[in-house]
């Protein structure tokens, strides 16, 4: 969270430094940024400014009504501003290593957070780890997918779905499993959140099933980003696929957090161990 907060000062510090002569139309700009690191938005510069450090790059960017995002050379200290963001043109979003992209989607504002120039001014920060919508049923069901979910005929019928996944989900009845469980227990079974478009995700939330003694003690973290369009792992520091430690009870909620965050259009959790069977219920957090 330290790092967060950082981030958060620098961004109302450099606002008010800017804002004084960065106005547009004498209005203010509600601006929101979000690193991606060793990414970069190619072909999409209008303007290149060396020497500045990632900070005072994001002042330019602010002051300049034509920016939408930049990307920022870590190894020559040069600021790319762009004209456009990793939204609208994601087949020019590509990994870059040494650079870090940042997006800035602007607007005029509405509410008055701090005062510029006697104008309203807004600045958001998402503090990148609200949840994305599986438990309150925001993500709907027809968003969730599995490798596969577990069914039993005989005596009585035991069915689990993709839906039952979600975080603190109770079965409605007795049929019903508490929980995603694929239909065999190995390391080639997943569960698939496909938002639509892309979106912040900083790290998961986990619970095992509700009515028994089964959860997922370690698993993986998948991703896919707007362009190029297929999964890749979530790496730890050593930019090495990270291993996230999971439950140890049926109830409890485990939190882990990514290293940095990920730019996805969907997420595949892939668990890894497990105490006797796969069950899984999750959240995601990250920006909405």
């Amino acid at each position: 969270m330290a790092g967060v907060s950082s981030l958060v000062f620098h961004l109302l510090e450099i606002f008010l430094e800017a804002s004084a002569s960065g106005s547009v139309s004498g209005l203010c700009r509600v601006v929101s940024y979000q690193p991606v690191e060793h990414h970069a938005l190619i072909g999409q510069s209008f303007m290149n400014i060396s020497g500045i450090s990632a900070i005072r790059c994001s002042a330019r960017c602010l002051s300049h009504h034509g920016c939408l995002s930049f990307n920022y050379d870590h190894i020559n200290q040069v600021c790319q501003m762009n004209n456009a963001s990793a939204e609208h043109v994601s087949e020019s979003f590509q990994g870059m290593l040494h650079f870090s992209y940042y997006d800035a989607e602007a607007e005029t504002c509405q509410n008055t957070s701090l005062s510029c120039n006697g104008k309203c001014a807004t600045v958001k920060v998402c503090g990148g780890f609200e949840k994305l919508g599986l438990e309150d049923g925001t993500i709907p069901d027809e968003s969730l997918s599995a490798s596969s979910s577990w069914e039993r005929q005989g005596g009585y019928t035991d069915v689990s779905t993709p839906g039952g996944g979600r975080l603190n989900k109770i079965p409605p009845d007795s049929s019903t499993v508490g929980a995603w469980c694929p239909s065999v227990a190995d390391t080639n079974q997943w569960i698939q959140v496909d938002f639509g478009n892309p979106i912040y995700v900083t790290g998961v939330l986990t619970q095992g099933r509700w009515e028994h003694v089964q959860w997922v003690t370690k698993y993986k973290v998948q991703f896919e980003p707007p362009s190029p369009a297929h999964l890749v792992d979530v790496k730890d520091q050593l930019d090495q696929a990270q291993i996230f430690n999971g439950n140890t009870d049926r109830n409890s909620i485990a939190e882990r957090r990514f290293f940095k965050p990920v730019l996805a259009v969907k997420i595949r959790i892939v668990p890894v161990e497990w105490n006797n069977l796969i069950a899984l219920r999750f959240e995601l957090l990250g920006c909405k």
